[in-house]
Parts: structure tokens; sequence; C-alpha cells
């Protein structure tokens, strides 16, 4: 049986278009992590976390690229490539709020080295702390956040942070060290959401009664990317509120006890 020089080239034409609707249907990274040419401390411990986290799904980008089309921006900029981070920060932190104000989620964390203090994003700031003053341990400020599902609520360390992060009441601490410095604060603005951490890589981490120092990491990758939704403070009346209140209720009854009287 003979094959047609048109039957082939109509399938052909239709190995063609399904080739193209399939890569049609291949969505775009939603989650990068953007670091300098080389690992922070040379280990892979955060491409690990971003793998258990989302996949093979996500983008590793050098500082430079643009970061606009992703959901989620994961910046770690430890040890030696701590300057670079630093300097890319500083060129571009109205680009990274913006970013946060428009939707996206950014959490940026770096236990540095010779930084001394820099400045973060939203009026906050991470202090690098001399050698001897580093934090050995750290623990969770409320067990109860889903941030530490299954990864306990204290961990230990050699260190467990270099730095710590100094930010305005817009922030909520998430983790302190064995002296009580917050090591990783995470706050809501506009549309999106910022964590920032001064935490070295899990490589360097320790459990205490079991918990998991690398699934910390996973989880703080997916809670930057899906956090909770912000709690709504329901304001407190001030007394003078009440006060105000009885002598409202006051007049009212005065006011119809008076009618009540005239009508007998």
């Amino acid at each position: 049986m003979k094959t047609s020089w048109a039957s082939v080239l109509n399938r052909s034409v239709g190995m063609a278009l399904i080739t193209l609707a399939a890569a049609g249907n291949v969505q775009a990274a939603q989650q990068a992590y953007l670091s300098g040419s080389s690992e922070p401390w040379g280990d892979y411990s955060n491409v690990d976390a971003m793998t258990a986290a989302f996949g093979t799904g996500w983008d590793r980008l050098q500082y430079g690229a643009s970061f606009s089309d992703y959901a989620m921006l994961y910046i770690d900029g430890g040890s030696e490539t701590a300057t670079e981070m630093v300097d890319y920060l500083d060129g571009n932190r109205g680009l990274l709020e913006s970013y946060v104000l428009g939707g996206g989620h950014l959490f940026i964390n770096a236990a540095t080295e010779f930084q001394s203090h820099f400045d973060l994003v939203f009026g906050a700031s991470s202090n690098e702390q001399l050698f001897e003053n580093r934090s050995y341990s750290a623990s969770a400020v409320d067990p109860t956040n889903t941030l530490f599902d299954g990864a306990g609520t204290s961990w230990a360390g050699y260190h467990f942070s270099h730095n710590d992060i100094a930010a305005p009441d817009t922030f909520r601490s998430l983790i302190v060290d064995d002296v009580g410095r917050t090591v990783l604060s995470g706050g809501s603005f506009g549309a999106g959401y910022v964590m920032l951490g001064g935490q070295t890589n899990t490589a360097f981490h320790a459990s205490i009664n079991g918990s998991d120092p690398f699934q910390l990491r996973v989880n703080e990758l997916l809670y930057t990317n899906a956090p909770p939704p912000p709690i709504v403070q329901t304001p407190v009346p001030e007394p003078g509120t009440y006060a105000m209140l009885l002598l409202g209720l006051a007049s009212v009854w005065v006011v119809r006890k008076r009618k009540a009287s005239r009508q007998r």
C-alpha cells in the first residue's frame, strides 16, 4: 500500500500543531531564586530547599535579571556573596518595594560577612553581629504558626545566624535567637508580602529535640509564596468612649422618663 505525499504532509503538520499546543500549555515558572554567580557559602542547600518547595519548576537568577513576572522571589546573599547583594539592594530597593506593593512575595535572607549594618526594604535593616556574638540557637516566637509545621520550634547551628533584623511595627517577629534578637521577620505591604532573615544556610544548622532545620527553610519559602491573610486588629474603644456612651444612654433615659411623666 503506497503512502501519498499529501498524507505524509498532513501527519507532519498535525504533529507540529500538537507540539505547539503542548508547548503553549507549559506554564512559566512562578518562583525564582536570585543570588550571585556562585552559591552562598559554596553550598547548594538553598537550591535543594527551592526544589523541595516547588519541584523543578523554578528559575535560578543572577543579580541584574528581571524578576517582575515572578510571583515569589527569594534573594540570598550570605558569606562571600554579601557585598554583591548589598550593592544590588541599594540599587534596586525601589523596584523591590514596588514589586511587593503590586502583589509580589519577597524573601531576603543573608548571614553576611564584613557588612556591619545595611538597609533592606520598607524601613527594615540587617545588623551583622561580631563573630563572638553570633547566634548558636533560635526558636519560634509563636510555635502554633503554620510556618513551623513539621520543622519543630527550636534549632541550633554554628552559627544559626550572623545577622539580626531591625524592623518597624509593620513587621512581625517570627524567630528569635538565644538572646532574643529577631532573626526572621515578616509583614504584608500593599498586595504583597515580605520575609526578612539573617540565617546561615541549613548546612550549618542542627536539630534540637527532633526539629528539622532544612524543613524550616522549605517552610519559609512556602510561607513567603502563600502567606496567610493578614490579621485585622479590632480597635479597642478608649475609656472616654465608654463614658460618652453611658452619658448618651443616660440622657435618652432622662428624656423618656420626662415624656412618660407628662403623659400621666
